[in-house]
């Protein structure tokens, strides 16, 4: 075996550099020789890791079993998928205390294949060169991190004064911000000095003020789960998750940057999970020879539950809003499913959303139902904002499901042109069509309910008569277009999703569901 050590010095905490060479998700933001990443739990401590590469050994797909050993800040890898050039490799990751910082050093020990064009000592040439390069974008990636706690700490010591300008500008955000976890200490706190003049623009600033909040509450987390005080923990996780939510949210001048972050979401709400009221698991949901994530979350005591399948938006993300809206449903005696679709969530950006989206909440239904919490006869599917679209889609579609809710979804996205720019840019961005014209036609061609059957099962629609988006009158064609029951709770003057009455809609939309699937809250 061949022997190759890296080294490097990092102005970061060794706990920051330790969980910036674990969270693997976050590589394709961090590394620029990294395409994608993959991870499959292999047990407690252990993953295994399929990672797209492209550097000085050209582009591959290697597969590494990856064993975390937390204690000492050490992972322990075995390579079972490897570049042409080599025939077996393992190793270590350490990370160590040392002066204004941590060090990390990485050993590669491997074995050249026997016809390989280069020898051992170029091999481990270039494998060295190739770490070097590794080690100083994570350096960079770190001491950028380290600048966000510094940024929370000056957020944190001057006076939360919005700026009335300021207000203006965001106003459109609060309600949602809130009804992800935040409060208005939290919104204050970033606004109070943030360089932001649009509604449809300027978000740098935006991003880096919400990632050092987020900063600041999974730091948080993580000492009091580790100190035993649970209850504050899950406070602190759910609102890091929701500040980096909403940190990447309409971010879209730096992908690989917003998709970063976007993958720390998961990853703060996964560290949590254990920890999080209700039972919370993850879902390994097969779809078309790849995998989909999702949670199953169930209420406390004895099912099997009816329960509900949520469908994202075009932003929302299923451990910050999805998970406020299955916690209703929870509270109520439904068990709840959330999930990331093509175009939704960790796949915004990289993999295109699709149009008969029907086939995916098939998957989606076709796991959920072979679990022993849940009931596969009473089903309701519910959606929001564009998932309110593709839920009465799913719906009318797929057999199985007992009732819908589409909060503020439409017919048809023949509206597209009128939308403003960042909501033209989301759907985009998640259908990966770069030319406005082309994005134009594509929406006036497939994403209608033209040439769906019309939907059988009882449908709640609730809709802002103000939407700008989504028009109340896409919604109406979707009532015209359902053959059962239908019912509209509408809000004059509003609008897209009617913000100002979460407080009486989200209650409204989880006792209506409770009564078409017959759940009884404990």
């Amino acid at each position: 075996m061949n022997t190759v050590v890296n080294t490097t010095m990092i102005k970061g905490s060794v706990d920051l550099v330790y969980r910036s060479c674990t969270e693997v998700r976050a590589w394709p933001g961090i590394f620029a020789t990294v395409r994608e990443v993959t991870q499959t739990r292999a047990g407690p401590d252990e993953v295994i890791m399929d990672m797209t590469v492209s550097n000085d050994l050209g582009d591959n797909t290697v597969r590494s079993h990856r064993r975390y050993d937390d204690a000492n800040n050490r992972i322990h890898f075995t390579m079972s998928t490897l570049p042409p050039a080599i025939t077996k490799m393992d190793g270590s990751w350490t990370v160590e205390p040392a002066d204004d910082g941590a060090r990390l050093e990485i050993v590669h020990n491997f074995e050249a294949t026997d016809d390989s064009e280069l020898g051992s000592s170029e091999l481990a040439a270039t494998l060295k060169q190739t770490t070097d390069r590794v080690l100083a974008e994570l350096k960079v990636w770190v001491e950028a991190d380290q600048e966000l706690s510094d940024l929370y700490d000056e957020m944190h010591a001057s006076t939360n004064k919005v700026p009335a300008e300021t207000f203006v500008t965001c106003e459109l955000f609060f309600s949602r911000l809130l009804l992800g976890g935040l409060d208005w200490g939290d919104i204050a706190m970033v606004c109070k000095d943030l360089k932001k003049e649009s509604t449809h623009g300027d978000w740098a600033d935006w991003h880096r003020r919400w990632s050092a909040l987020g900063r600041h509450y999974e730091r948080r987390a993580q000492q009091c789960f580790a100190s035993g005080e649970l209850e504050t923990g899950r406070f602190a996780t759910r609102r890091a998750a929701a500040c980096y939510h909403y940190a990447e949210f309409f971010y879209f001048d730096a992908p690989a940057v917003k998709n970063a972050t976007r993958q720390r979401v998961t990853a703060v709400f996964e560290r949590g999970m254990a920890h999080l009221k209700g039972n919370v698991r993850r879902l390994e949901i097969p779809y078309e020879g790849t995998v989909l994530p999702g949670y199953l979350m169930t209420p406390e005591g004895n099912g099997p539950w009816p329960y509900v399948i949520l469908i994202n938006g075009l932003d929302a993300a299923k451990e910050v809003e999805m998970h406020t809206f299955a916690n209703e449903f929870m509270a109520r005696g439904m068990a709840a499913v959330v999930f990331d679709g093509p175009g939704q969530g960790v796949f915004a950006g990289l993999t295109p959303m699709v149009t008969d989206f029907e086939n995916v909440v098939a998957a989606v239904l076709a796991l959920a139902n072979r679990q022993p919490e849940v009931d596969p006869g009473r089903v309701g599917v519910f959606g929001v904002s564009f998932g309110g679209y593709l839920a009465p889609r799913a719906a009318a579609a797929v057999p199985g499901f007992t009732a819908c809710v589409n909060l503020s979804g439409g017919f048809d996205l023949d509206n597209y042109r009128d939308i403003n720019s960042t909501v033209r840019h989301d759907f985009r961005f998640v259908f990966g069509i770069d030319d406005e014209d082309e994005m134009a036609e594509f929406a006036r061609r497939w994403v209608n309910l033209r040439d769906v059957p019309p939907l059988r099962v009882p449908l709640l629609a609730i809709h802002a008569e103000q939407d700008s988006i989504i028009p109340f009158e896409s919604c109406q064609r979707m009532l015209a277009w359902a053959v059962g029951e239908t019912e509209l709770l509408s809000y004059p003057g509003k609008g897209h999703v009617a913000p100002e009455h979460f407080g009486d809609y989200i209650p409204y939309l989880s006792d209506w569901m409770a009564e078409r699937l017959g759940a009884v809250a404990s």
